[in-house]
């Protein structure tokens, strides 16, 4: 390895040190509470060091969404993948989104905050990733229309355009008063939830 190669390296170590530091100040004050102060505090780094890798804040919030919408991604590859119907695999494509905010709230708190944030500005690269995760689920309605199990009425590309809003809708839903349904109404957040897929199976299918 030569002098170059090795510099590159550690540079993007450096990138991915900085990033992750940056999900952990955020698991510790909130994705408002990010800051570059704090990147250098949980760093050691100077502010001006953070400031040589990124831009900005926003900068680093937006590849940090990258990578979220990334893993979001892989997931429902492999649902694309599977020998389900693809009526079954658009079920599977809701329940694996829910999965992945309880796995991963935070990383979807970044995807969402773009969702419902009109002042915040998506570069080409992410608007690149979202486009992959709209094509994935356009295809598998497509293909469910063609084999007679879609409503031919329904447009695949609605229909993933409206899945995509109420699964947004939903998961803020079970966030902010999903503690409060179980508690009143004695409805669980699984009860919730299949009972959303069975309606939307129910309204889609032929």
């Amino acid at each position: 390895m030569n002098t170059i190669e090795r510099k590159n390296i550690e540079k993007e170590n450096r990138r991915q040190d900085i990033l992750d530091a940056a999900v952990t100040v955020m698991k510790s004050h909130g994705l408002h509470g990010l800051s570059i102060d704090l990147i250098a505090h949980e760093t050691n780094l100077a502010k001006g060091t953070i400031y040589l890798y990124f831009k900005n804040k926003e900068e680093i919030l937006s590849i940090l969404t990258i990578r979220a919408r990334t893993l979001l991604i892989k997931d429902f590859q492999k649902i694309e993948k599977n020998k389900e119907s693809n009526i079954e695999q658009l079920k599977s494509i809701l329940k694996s989104n829910y999965l992945f905010y309880k796995k991963n709230s935070l990383y979807y708190d970044l995807v969402s905050l773009y969702e419902v944030n009109n002042r915040m500005t998506e570069t080409e690269e992410m608007q690149q990733s979202g486009e992959k995760i709209m094509k994935i689920v356009v295809g598998i309605a497509g293909r469910a229309r063609e084999e007679g199990t879609l409503n031919p009425k329904i447009s695949p590309v609605i229909l993933a355009m409206s899945l995509w809003g109420m699964a947004v809708g939903m998961l803020q839903l079970i966030k902010v008063r999903g503690a409060i349904m179980k508690e009143k109404l004695n409805i669980s957040e699984k009860d919730l939830l299949n009972s959303f897929i069975q309606l939307l199976e129910n309204g889609v299918k032929k």
